[in-house]
């Protein structure tokens, strides 16, 4: 069977200018520019080319719901609006099966001057739709949107908020065979995108095709059975969805804080959970070792375990809390092991990493470990909070240098 959405080696460049700036200006400088630049002068610039996408390629089949993540900057909206052919391509094709709408930002499509009526009417035009299928959804759009009481008013005072809902009734209720998405959906409020989360739902159970950007991980998991992670403009993972999401989570750098220096003079030279290959419950333990190389004394040090979700949110932190005195550690290697008599987490994937904090010269420094992967399962509570749990450390020397 032909897919609905075919991308074949799609790239976009762009040539970006730098222009050299000098430290600071003095009046003669900003009097010569004056001068030069009616005969033709210019300050000194240098082009540079820059890839948005490099050779992008996917295909969504017909009924599927396929998601795009990636970072802000990765190329999730360039490769949408080449797909929705607002773009053309530097390089590769597209073939859509099928009448295509796209929802790509607030306001797209719609004439500030006309009324909320008239871009109903001029919206639905521009997505292909004749006037008799448009009087036909009229009443359904104008309910879904929930706009009907300013519906004659020029659509250029709508608050962002009316632009969404309108817009999206519209591109949902004219019937595409493939609908295209942006993260426009987060400027509605919490019932809205209920609402149009709902309409998705609906929209893939009748068979159409539906390409889906959000930053949202629970939403695209809920919604999408395959998709795509983009990272500089390049495709990092792609297929079934619980993987690219996976691979998103581990992609996401380890934020650190701020006025916080790297810990130099410090390895890690292992970091393992002993459990992580094993399918986890919300009532597992967990049993994680680290093992580090110092070439200094770091004698006011201690060790964090964070376990994170999709969604970037420390669900579970705990502290070096050892048996007796926390030791100083000296040069040499050191095998630190933690253990979590119970997750209590809701089902789902989440990563797992280390941080060694150490204080010297009154200043803090920080390493850390690379992600574990981790899936758990099990039956979901009500709510998930960043959590304190109880936990048990155990500290021994491998070696000494000293």
């Amino acid at each position: 069977m032909n897919p609905a959405i075919e991308v074949s080696g799609i790239s976009k460049s762009y040539q970006i200018s730098h222009q050299a700036k000098p430290a600071y200006n003095t009046l003669k400088d900003d009097f010569g520019k004056l001068i030069r630049r009616p005969f033709g002068g210019s300050p000194e610039e240098s082009k540079e080319l820059f890839w948005a996408l490099k050779d992008v390629s996917f295909e969504v089949n017909r009924g599927e719901v396929f998601g795009v993540v990636g970072q802000n900057g990765s190329g999730k909206t360039t490769l949408l609006k080449i797909i929705s052919q607002i773009v053309d391509p530097t390089s590769g094709s597209i073939r859509l099966r099928g009448r295509t709408a796209s929802l790509l930002e607030v306001g797209t499509g719609f004439h500030p001057e006309l009324t909320g009526r008239e871009n109903i009417f001029f919206n639905g035009s521009m997505l292909g739709m004749s006037r008799q299928e448009i009087r036909k959804k009229f009443n359904e759009i104008v309910e879904f949107s929930e706009v009907e009481k300013f519906l004659d008013t020029p659509v250029k005072f709508y608050s962002s908020g009316m632009y969404v809902r309108l817009a999206f009734s519209i591109a949902a209720h004219l019937e595409p065979e493939i609908l295209i998405l942006d993260e426009v959906l987060s400027v509605g409020d919490a019932s809205f995108q209920k609402k149009s989360l709902n309409k998705i739902a609906t929209t893939m159970e009748e068979g159409r095709t539906v390409l889906f950007v959000s930053h949202s991980i629970d939403t695209v998991q809920s919604l999408c059975t395959r998709g795509l992670l983009l990272k500089k403009g390049k495709v990092k993972a792609i297929g079934p969805i619980k993987n690219v999401l996976d691979a998103y989570a581990g992609s996401l750098p380890i934020l650190k804080p701020e006025k916080i220096k790297e810990l130099e003079g410090v390895k890690i030279t292992g970091a393992q959970l002993t459990d992580a290959h094993k399918k986890l419950t919300a009532k597992s333990s967990l049993q994680g070792e680290l093992t580090f190389t110092t070439g200094r004394e770091l004698p006011d040090c201690y060790i964090n375990l964070h376990v994170e979700d999709r969604r970037g949110q420390v669900v579970i932190h705990s502290r070096t809390d050892f048996v007796g005195k926390n030791p100083s550690f000296k040069p040499g290697t050191h095998k630190v092991s933690i253990n979590i008599p119970r997750l209590s987490l809701n089902p789902g994937s989440y990563s797992v990493w280390f941080r060694i904090y150490a204080k010297y010269k009154d200043e803090t420094h920080l390493a850390d470990s690379d992600r574990i992967m981790i899936d758990v399962g099990g039956k979901i509570k009500d709510s998930m909070s960043t959590l304190e749990i109880p936990s048990s450390w155990q500290w021994s020397k491998v070696d000494d240098k000293s």
